[in-house]
């Protein structure tokens, strides 16, 4: 995979049981983009996930700033942000 792309993916998919959440992306985000997920409730958030290795895969393939997914280092997810939907801020 290209290492002038920020993320690449082929045929990434998760499902739950028989239900497809993310069937078969292929993404190609060149560095210094800027894009948004939309779709329907939970395809967004799935897809980040499973790029941060944070959520396993179904099958398929996935880059971040030229490193596999499921190989990704502390140092690689430090020039990463992501905020989660259930955040706790302190009070």
């Amino acid at each position: 995979m290209s290492q002038t792309l920020a993320i690449e993916t082929r045929g990434l998919t998760k499902r739950y049981r028989r239900q497809a959440v993310v069937d078969a992306l292929d993404l190609k985000v060149p560095n210094g983009s800027i894009y948004a997920f939309l779709g329907h409730n939970g395809a967004g958030k799935t897809t980040i996930r499973m790029l941060l290795n944070l959520l396993p895969t179904t099958s398929g393939y996935s880059e971040v700033l030229g490193r596999r997914s499921k190989k990704l280092r502390e140092l690689d997810l430090e020039q990463v942000g992501y905020v989660t939907d259930n955040h706790l801020f302190p009070q």
